[in-house]
């Protein structure tokens, strides 16, 4: 089995549809006696913007696509480094008892506080210095991660994936128009989504054939011309599009991407035109000012999504777009499960279970815990269950299908991914590969580092007659169109964290949904723009963490209150604190050891992580005396506006 990627992704996934149908309803039942017959804020503080009713297979969809950006794909393409089995473990145990005990618990207490989020909940459950310290903290996350997806997405757009513009883009008019059908002119669900799926299909398909090169649109006449020329040689070519020919001749590669482009260039020593094209961090050159329009344009589209009705643009561009990532973890699987049955290449491990000393690697414990984020636990995800989603919930026990089994997807998309990152593919685990050291792996970018995964997927998608290069463009799509609908969800999220500081700080005049998207606006576009503020990107998957156990240490004190069971939240909380805070304290010696930071960003990593660790203290601290106190008096609703 220990080579069988078919046996190791079939008992894994088996395991998580079994802990749905046993701890998943336990915890339902037994520890947050979830009712269906208890209003739920969308009904309550109904208002077409924020609180709308929503039927589970829209909210669903719009909740997985959320949570589901480059987390559980970039993670575990990561993490396969110290070995599959470790990966693997921590996914499937992880998922089961952690990551989907915190979205559902998280779900649980903003139900029973009118929809706030987790870290205004912390208010009443803990206190108010326990509201400003949480919400501080998810601030300065929030912002962070989206400032790296901000940069992320430019990258792929212009480097990468120009095929994913049409189809990412072209989905927003799509999504506009099914809000409309379903909720103004109360068109039937399921033929709107069928409508909606062969427009967004045909969208995909134009794109994959017709990428949109923005990155042409900043050059030089002389340099359009070059590029062109090469695209038209790549076109009439008989040869498979490639990098260099079997002759060594150069030859451009679709989907004409910036990268391939300057590859292209460098090769055949045209060396004007190279200098023309520049780099992503030369804001003197053409992919430098593209990257900059690209950055604006995405925040200028984060600003809109998040002041519109949810029931617009956000809610329905998810839902439909969560299709795309069912049909691939539907194809990833089928086309596995064919290579395990006809002996295929493409099922067998390449990959050690536990790998042993790797040159300049971290110790996987506790990095693995903070590598893969996403795919076992995240405290992204109390935001998106306590942010939008709650706001939705139609009845309390949707909590339970939408809570606790859409983490556990999420699980089996970071399952698919572990798979196919170690089967079937020797280059990159062989010497030299991006495997062979932890500095190799880092330093192969975004798309060395997805490399592993696309690859490995191709190949699984090629047994149900899907070619290896379209494969892998439609790996890729899904990829930036998820990190997309992360960016547009969180930048909302964010918004009520900047209502919620406002309320705290008493500048209720402050506290709108404009106002509030303006600053969530600002904070991101400084860590997508600012290089201080992208330096402080590093330390995300430590304070992601950090916030998941403080999440959990909020819902424990919650059930504490109400004379529940607490230890199935609390030890948990108790092993995300301690992985989170092991692992940013093992990190800061490293700042001072790397040579490519500056003393001025290695003092602002160590400061900001020092402050981060004693912010959480403090409310672990606020919340061990409001245990001290002792219970209350157990009603259903302690705590609660309602």
């Amino acid at each position: 089995m220990l080579h069988n990627a078919m046996l190791i992704a079939l008992v894994s996934l088996a395991a998580l549809v079994a802990a749905y149908f046993t701890y998943g309803r336990f915890l339902a039942r037994r520890i947050f006696r979830l009712d269906p017959n208890r209003a739920t804020p969308s009904h309550t503080l109904t208002d077409g913007i924020d609180y709308v009713p929503t039927r589970p297979p829209i909210l669903f969809g719009h909740h997985f696509a959320s949570i589901a950006g480059l987390g559980p794909i970039l993670g575990p393409a990561l993490a396969v480094i110290w070995g599959w089995l470790p990966a693997l473990l921590w996914v499937v145990l992880g998922s089961i008892f952690i990551g989907a005990v915190h979205d559902m618990g998280a779900l649980y207490v903003s139900l029973h506080h009118q929809g706030r989020s987790i870290g205004e909940v912390s208010r009443h459950v803990i206190g108010p210095r326990a509201r400003l310290l949480a919400l501080l903290i998810i601030f300065f996350m929030m912002s962070v991660a989206m400032g790296a997806f901000c940069s992320t997405l430019a990258d792929l757009f212009l480097n990468y994936n120009p095929d994913a513009i049409v189809p990412t883009f072209g989905l927003m008019l799509v999504a506009i128009g099914v809000g409309l059908a379903v909720y103004q002119f109360r068109a039937p669900l399921g033929l709107t989504t069928a409508a909606a799926l062969v427009v967004f299909a045909g969208l995909i398909l134009y794109g994959i054939y017709t990428p949109v090169l923005s990155y042409r649109w900043f050059c030089s006449v002389q340099t359009r011309q070059v590029v062109d020329t090469a695209i038209q040689e790549a076109e009439s070519s008989a040869k498979p599009p490639q990098e260099s020919s079997a002759e060594n001749t150069p030859v451009l590669s679709r989907p004409y991407g910036a990268a391939a482009v300057a590859k292209y260039l460098e090769a055949t020593g045209q060396k004007e035109a190279l200098a023309d094209l520049g780099s992503l961090n030369d804001p003197q050159s053409a992919l430098g000012r593209a990257n900059y329009a690209w950055i604006a344009s995405l925040l200028a589209y984060a600003f809109l999504a998040s002041v519109l009705p949810v029931w617009l643009l956000l809610q329905p561009r998810d839902y439909i777009n969560s299709f795309q990532l069912y049909f691939m973890l539907a194809a990833l699987f089928i086309g596995l499960m064919i290579a395990g049955l006809v002996g295929s290449e493409a099922n067998r491990v390449e990959c050690e279970p536990v790998r042993g000393e790797l040159p300049d690697a971290l110790p996987w414990i506790p990095f693995l815990f903070v590598t893969v984020a996403c795919g076992a636990v995240s405290g992204f995800h109390s935001l998106v269950s306590s942010g939008t989603t709650v706001k939705q919930l139609d009845r309390e026990t949707h909590a339970l299908p939408i809570g606790y089994g859409g983490m556990l997807t999420e699980a089996a998309l970071a399952v698919l991914v572990i798979v196919a990152c170690v089967a079937g593919n020797t280059k990159d685990w062989g010497p030299g590969g991006i495997y062979a050291s932890w500095s190799g792996l880092r330093g192969a970018g975004l798309a060395g580092q997805l490399h592993a995964m696309f690859h490995g997927g191709s190949m699984f998608l090629e047994h149900l007659g899907i070619p290896p290069r379209v494969g892998q463009t439609l790996l890729a799509v899904t990829v930036v169109a998820f990190a997309l609908t992360t960016l547009d969800s969180a930048t909302r999220l964010l918004r009520f964290n900047v209502e919620e500081l406002c309320r705290a700080v008493r500048l209720n005049w402050l506290a709108n949904r404009y106002v509030g998207s303006a600053v969530a606006v600002a904070g991101i576009a400084f860590f997508a723009l600012v290089p201080a503020g992208q330096t402080l990107w590093r330390l995300f998957g430590t304070v992601n963490q950090m916030l998941a156990g403080l999440a959990l240490l909020v819902v424990s004190v919650f059930l504490w209150k109400l004379r529940r069971p607490v230890w199935y939240t609390l030890l948990p909380m108790i092993a995300m604190l301690i992985v989170s805070t092991w692992a940013m304290l093992l990190s800061i010696p490293g700042f001072w050891k790397d040579t490519k930071l500056s003393p001025t960003q290695q003092w602002a990593l160590t400061i900001v992580s020092g402050v981060l660790i004693a912010m959480a203290g403090w409310l672990v601290v606020e919340a061990l005396l409001v245990f001290a106190k002792g219970r209350s008096t157990g009603q259903e609703t302690s705590g609660s506006s309602r």
